[in-house]
């Protein structure tokens, strides 16, 4: 081998070794690297152990917390998890169960962490266990959440708890329920307690309310006839003297009817039984209707009253124009309780409308003694007067300011006073109603004619020029200090009644304004005039005027001064056509709504009670029915069913008006009435006025019956309905003692009120309370009682009728 052979080899194995070292090294280097990965793996892998193991640390130690917490607390917090086996293992458990159950956690377990099926149903209450199951099955089968209250037998009593649990999924295979069992024991009781409090306070409200409706219906009985008999005894002959007493007793009867109303009311509105009834009215028609029945008094006191309407107020209006009507009364009857010189001021402003409703200002102002203003905050709360000497003074409970506020209220409206002493008081009341109609009910030849108005006062003047503008007619006013304009023309012209001269420049009719106390109530011919009271300016007076002014002269009746009236040869009034039949069972208030009828014109058949009087509907055609509510045989709701099933059955094709006529005048009384079919309520006692107006309203033959007619004197009225009383009483006793023989508590309660609502009329003894108290006691529980103390009771009755039919001598012959 040569030289070069040898150093190529070596060369070769040189370069070899080289690639060799370089494999070897790049090896280690490969080696060296893996390791410093793994040992940052290792590392890593030690920091997540160590935190696994924190965090199994702080979950053991938050488990021990909870159950630590839960052992001193009466809950036991739990979670139930289901998975492929279908069998519930308990997960976690912290509290204190045996507390709630009397078990310790082992006794719920079947093996390991399997639960036993229902562990502790035989704890739970036999009443609740079913529905238990059946919610917990739910919340199983469809993995949803549920709750529930039930009754379980702890370790020394029954405890109330309350389950809850939340269920949620763990992929497709498991679902666990998280929830809680807690003692709710304090909280039921605590509520059971509030319940039988709840109980007791509407058992005290119903109690109150039934006491208001029986005392309503025995009060009103007797007013019935204290008050009709007075209506009756003032169309006598009687002395200036007897007037004056006259006057003086039916103001006392007044203002003990007002006061027993507004008690009533008062206790509906607390107790939330008073409901509004819309209904389509006349706003305009409703003040002078009010205005009306207290400009009498306020005349005769010296007050004048005045009236303005807003030409914008809509002709008719959806509210309860009953409810405004007794706001109207109320804030009238303040007025002129404290106002004892000067005026009083009613006020309509039309302050919104937007198409639908119209929002609207009523305003009431006098020219009283005024309220200082520290006692004005507490006018609106009930009992409450401005002085201790108001109620002394001028009477009143201190609840018409009250019930007016309330009554506002409800209809979504607000009331406010302002007063200054010396000056007077204005009171507002602001409501938003309906609008059924916008045009005003009034002849069609008025629209768009022209009147002139020519009169002194301005007031006056603006209160006709807002009723004209509401008729459609043009106003153009021309005061008497300025001469009439030259040409002018017009339809109408008013003026002053002491104004002679001014027809005399202007061709048009002339409408005479007598705003003195003299004026008359409605307008007639005076002359080639026509005469328009305005004390106080009315609506229905102006449209009546203008009707008058466009008749020809020869067509209108001229007017008849009042001193010339004289009284009627008959003591009623002329016969109407068709019959009203009158249901009612005490013969005193038959014999007084016969007489009432009579005085307004009607003719009636009188039967007891509503069995009858739907036979006499069978047999004869009425105009009419007025019918009590409380009868024997049959009432006055039933009677009134009966009719409407057979108008239904037999096919009237015209509806019998039906009017209650009822002591009982709360609002679920009176929705009572109108479900059975009756068409309106006149409450007790029954008055002439409120009598006709009904007639009125629901008659189409009726004419109205004119106030300053007089009338015949009734023959012996006190003494005919005290013999008729006696008469009855003695069949009523005989009845009661018969009802007595047979332990019959529900016709002896019967005939025994039937009995007293005739006695109270004439006679106020304390034996009639007592009597009044055993006829609650024999609709009630107590009726064997009740029973066996109404011997006592009759005895009473009959010495007190004796006294009646024999009344004692005062020694003064």
């Amino acid at each position: 081998m040569t030289l070069t052979a040898t150093i190529e080899i070596l060369a070769a194995l040189l370069s070899l070794s080289g690639v060799l070292a370089l494999i070897l090294l790049r090896t280690i280097w490969l080696q060296q690297r893996r390791l410093k990965q793994a040992e940052k793996r290792l590392r890593q892998l030690a920091l997540d152990m160590e935190a696994h193991r924190e965090n199994e640390r702080r979950t053991r130690a938050t488990e021990q917390s909870l159950r630590e917490i839960t052992w001193h607390v009466p809950v036991v917090v739990f979670v139930v998890r289901r998975g492929r086996d279908r069998r519930p293992r308990l997960s976690f458990l912290a509290g204190n169960l045996r507390a709630l159950l009397g078990l310790d956690p082992q006794d719920m377990l079947e093996s390991d962490d399997v639960l036993r099926e229902w562990p502790f149903q035989d704890r739970i209450h036999p009443e609740d266990r079913e529905r238990l199951r059946q919610h917990l099955r739910q919340a199983m089968r469809h993995a949803q959440a549920t709750s529930f209250d039930f009754r379980a037998c702890g370790p020394e009593s029954l405890r109330w708890l309350h389950l809850a649990m939340v269920a949620h999924r763990q992929g497709t295979d498991e679902t666990r329920w998280v929830g809680y069992l807690i003692d709710t024991t304090p909280i039921h009781t605590h509520n059971q307690t509030l319940r039988a409090a709840r109980d007791a306070a509407e058992r005290a409200s119903r109690a109150k309310a039934d006491f208001l409706a029986t005392m309503s219906h025995e009060i009103r009985t007797p007013m019935n006839g204290v008050i009709g008999m007075l209506e009756l005894l003032g169309r006598t002959s009687l002395d200036a003297d007897q007037h004056e007493l006259l006057h003086a007793v039916e103001d006392s009867a007044s203002v003990l009817l007002q006061i027993l109303d507004d008690v009533l009311d008062f206790s509906k509105l607390e107790a939330g039984n008073l409901r509004l009834d819309p209904v389509p009215f006349d706003p305009r028609t409703l003040v002078d209707n009010v205005v009306s029945l207290s400009a009498g008094p306020l005349h005769r006191k010296g007050l004048d009253v005045a009236v303005s309407m807003d030409s914008m107020l809509a002709g008719r209006l959806l509210g309860d124009d009953v409810r405004l009507r007794q706001i109207l009364l109320n804030l009238l009857n303040n007025a002129g309780k404290f106002t004892e010189q000067g005026r009083i001021s009613v006020t309509v402003r039309v302050l919104g409308d937007d198409d639908q409703h119209q929002r609207f200002r009523l305003s009431m102002t006098d020219t009283g003694i005024g309220i200082p203003p520290d006692k004005q905050i507490g006018l609106f709360t009930p009992f409450t007067q401005a002085e201790a000497w108001t109620a002394r003074r001028h009477g009143g409970t201190g609840l018409g300011l009250a019930i007016c506020r309330h009554l506002v209220q409800l209809m979504g409206g607000r009331i406010e006073l302002t007063s200054d002493v010396g000056v007077g008081t204005t009171v507002t009341v602001e409501l938003r109603l309906p609008i059924v109609q916008r045009e005003v009910n009034g002849p069609a030849g008025l629209r768009g004619r022209h009147a002139v108005v020519r009169l002194a006062s301005a007031e006056l003047t603006h209160a006709l020029d807002g009723h004209l503008a509401a008729l459609g007619l043009s106003v153009e006013v021309m005061p008497p200090s300025h001469p009439l304009r030259p040409g002018v023309a017009a339809d109408f012209l008013f003026v002053d009644a002491h104004d002679h001269d001014s027809a005399k420049l202007i061709a048009a009719r002339v409408i005479a304004v007598d705003a003195t106390p003299q004026a008359p109530g409605s307008p007639g011919a005076d002359g080639e005039r026509i005469l328009l009271g305005a004390h106080p300016l009315k609506w229905q007076a102006v449209v009546r005027a203008c009707t008058l002014a466009l008749q020809p002269q020869e067509n209108i009746a001229p007017r008849v001064a009042r001193d010339n009236v004289s009284a009627p040869a008959t003591p009623t009034r002329p016969p109407r056509s068709g019959r009203i039949l009158v249901a009612e069972d005490h013969p005193v208030n038959q014999s007084l709504v016969r007489r009432q009828l009579d005085l307004l014109g009607w003719s009636c058949d009188v039967v007891d009670d509503g069995q009858a009087a739907y036979e006499a509907l069978c047999r004869t055609g009425y105009a009419l029915l007025l019918t009590d509510c409380q009868m024997p045989v049959m009432d006055g709701c039933a009677l009134a069913m009966a009719w409407r099933e057979h108008e239904t059955r037999e096919g009237h094709t015209q509806r019998l008006p039906i009017i209650a006529m009822t002591a009982h005048m709360l609002g679920n009384d009176v929705a009572r009435f109108r479900q059975a079919g009756m068409d309106d309520c006149l409450g007790k006692p029954v008055q002439l006025h409120a009598l006709e107006e009904k007639l009125l309203a629901w008659t189409t033959r009726a004419a109205p019956l004119d106030a300053s007619a007089t009338t015949g004197e009734p023959p012996t009225l006190h003494g005919d309905m005290l013999r008729l009383l006696l008469e009855t009483s003695r069949d009523d006793l005989s009845a009661i003692e018969q009802a007595l023989a047979q332990s019959n508590a529900s016709i002896a309660a019967q005939r025994l009120h039937r009995l007293l609502g005739g006695l109270q009329i004439f006679t106020g003894e304390a034996a009639l309370a007592q009597a009044l108290q055993r006829v609650d006691e024999l609709h009630g529980d107590r009726a064997g009682e009740a029973l066996l103390q109404l011997p006592a009771d009759l005895a009473d009755l009959r010495k007190l009728l004796d006294r009646l039919e024999h009344p004692v001598s005062n020694g003064v012959d």
